[in-house]
């Protein structure tokens, strides 16, 4: 028998979302549904976005475009995505945002101000909403994966234990509270405080008469005779132990290996949607340039006059004027029509296959303190810490998009080339995301950053040692590779990393992390044109020196949170 309960908003008269139960096989379906709709969109997205800068590079249109983009991007972030997913649910919104992406992809048809930046300034509405909606998704089905897989039954879980769940797994959250922050707002109680791995704070108020201490190994005793026993996670073997104080160990034990396969589930499934999105580089690339290559006259220039890869500082170099050819109006369209019908695809394979986590929607009315839950987050100290790292990896990408593929590849090699080198970029970014997930179960998250961050810098010392000629086309890959084995690690492990230390509060977070990585990506494109390529890497070193030391500092203070315990 379900007891239906009802948090504090059900009581002031909201109407809660009604539990859904899914089985494995569905859990994977739905993992596959986002991957494929966000592989798609962004193939679609991603292939034009990569010639912004040569394409459309007539008064700057492709990169004000960007810029404007992200920089909206980030204005919503911060205030909409809680409120529009609690309001609709996660599938629709990110059904509505998909859609906010094909007017973008479409103006590619007649690229003008008039046209573009309106566009622009539309997609802003999509932007942030697609990531909040797709991370809370794959956040939500992570623990309820990790529930069927412990359950003695295998087989299914009904979704309302994931608020009671979610909002006790975060070892490194010195403050907790249990609020209806996830997309279930309802638990049933007979379900979790039957059960014998229940960690619900409602489930120890209940049974022990106290309150959980806000912390995720802290165990609440009903009286002194248990605190003796058992004392910050140790046991006192002068005392004997009674069958209730064991029980109450071997939950406890439970439940951090739960917290380990709920932090490894959730890395691989972001590991699998970071491989989705970002191997649309790869497919983006490879159609932008097939298409392209049978319209663009190679005519690689390689003279002493050429002012290419770090020490280029301007659209008037030699080498990028003759370079950098506009494609025929034919194969423009060719090219936008096929993108746009992509888009369309991804996003009917989500409105038709991807379940839905809520039978019903909250009724949740556009509060103040609803609409500021992102800005409230951003006060909390390892948020704070991990800021330039969320802002590293949209600076990281800008680069890439609107200046490595213009100063090194398009002024030095040729437009058509960029698609070509950007598809091994795609590919290492690919890889370097799924084998993320795996490596971080087994080595643990620092390692794989620090290799990663290296591997960026040496990148960035490579850049600023080599100048690029179409006689050595191998090094535009090695660059280019070695730049997606960094963002296709920290893009996918960060935003797991966000996933974990913020359970509680998860669309405030991920939207949080968008709003700096939004930040990034319109830094680097508002000053492309404006600064030499070797200020911009110089610049890179010490936002990404800066992003990592804060990254470890949260893992430092994790480390301590979890020993002091």
């Amino acid at each position: 028998m379900q007891v239906k309960t009802q948090s504090p908003e059900c009581e002031a008269g909201v109407q809660c979302c009604q539990p859904k139960i899914f089985t494995q096989f569905q859990i994977l379906k739905n993992v596959a549904v986002v991957c494929a709709g966000v592989l798609l969109l962004f193939t679609a997205y991603d292939g034009l976005t990569m010639l912004q800068s040569t394409m459309n590079k007539e008064q700057g249109i492709g990169v004000w475009s960007q810029a404007i983009m992200y920089f909206f991007f980030s204005v919503s972030a911060i205030f909409f995505p809680k409120y529009v997913i609690k309001k609709f649910g996660t599938k629709t919104t990110y059904a509505f945002s998909m859609l906010t992406y094909i007017p973008y992809i479409a103006s590619n048809f007649y690229s003008h101000w008039v046209l573009v930046i309106p566009v622009s300034i539309l997609i802003f509405l999509g932007a942030a909403l697609i990531w909040g909606a797709q991370a809370s998704y794959l956040n939500n089905v992570s623990v309820m994966y990790v529930d069927i897989s412990t359950s003695s039954s295998g087989r299914n879980i009904p979704h309302e234990s994931i608020s009671s769940i979610s909002n006790n797994i975060t070892p490194c959250r010195y403050e907790m509270e249990l609020k209806s922050n996830s997309i279930a707002t309802i638990v049933s109680k007979s379900d979790i405080e039957n059960s014998p791995d229940a960690n619900s704070q409602q489930y120890v108020k209940n049974k022990y008469n106290t309150s959980i201490n806000d912390k995720f190994y802290s165990v609440p005793f009903k009286n002194a005779e248990y605190s003796n026993i058992v004392e910050n996670g140790k046991v006192n073997r002068s005392v004997q132990m009674n069958s209730k104080a064991a029980e109450v160990m071997a939950r406890s034990e439970e439940g951090r290996k739960r917290l380990k396969m709920i932090e490894s589930t959730t890395a691989r499934f972001f590991g699998f949607h970071g491989v989705a999105y970002l191997t649309c580089h790869l497919w983006g690339n490879l159609l932008t340039y097939f298409i392209l290559q049978t319209d663009v006259e190679v005519n690689a220039t390689n003279n002493s006059t050429c002012v290419c890869g770090a020490s280029f500082c301007n659209v008037a170099s030699a080498c990028f004027e003759q370079n950098v050819e506009l494609p025929s109006e034919r194969m423009r369209y060719i090219l936008t029509a096929t993108c746009v019908c992509i888009g369309v695809i991804a996003l009917l394979i989500v409105v038709f296959f991807l379940d839905p986590l809520e039978n019903e929607k909250e009724e949740v009315t556009f509060s103040t303190d609803l609409l500021m839950a992102t800005y409230k987050l951003a006060k909390k100290k390892e948020l704070v810490l991990l800021i330039p790292a969320s802002f590293y990896i949209g600076m990281v990408q800008g680069f890439y998009t609107g200046d490595f593929t213009k100063s090194f590849v398009g002024c030095a090699w040729g437009t058509y080339h960029v698609g070509l080198v950007a598809a091994s970029y795609g590919s290492l970014c690919g890889l370097s995301s799924f084998s993320s997930g795996w490596l971080v179960k087994r080595l643990g998250r620092i390692p794989i950053f620090s290799a990663a961050s290296l591997t960026n810098i040496a990148a960035c010392a490579l850049m600023l040692a080599w100048k690029p000629t179409a006689d050595e086309p191998v090094m535009f890959f090695v660059i280019a590779g070695m730049w997606g084995v960094h963002v296709g690690a920290i893009w996918s492990q960060l935003r797991a990393f966000y996933g974990i230390l913020f359970k509680a509060d998860e669309e405030a977070a991920f939207a949080a992390f968008h709003v700096w990585y939004a930040l990034g990506f319109c830094l680097s494109f508002a000053y492309s044109n404006y600064f030499c390529t070797y200020v911009k890497i110089y610049v890179l070193i010490v936002v990404g020196t800066l992003g990592f030391i804060g990254y470890l500092t949260v893992e430092i203070l994790c480390f301590k949170n979890k020993a002091s315990k």
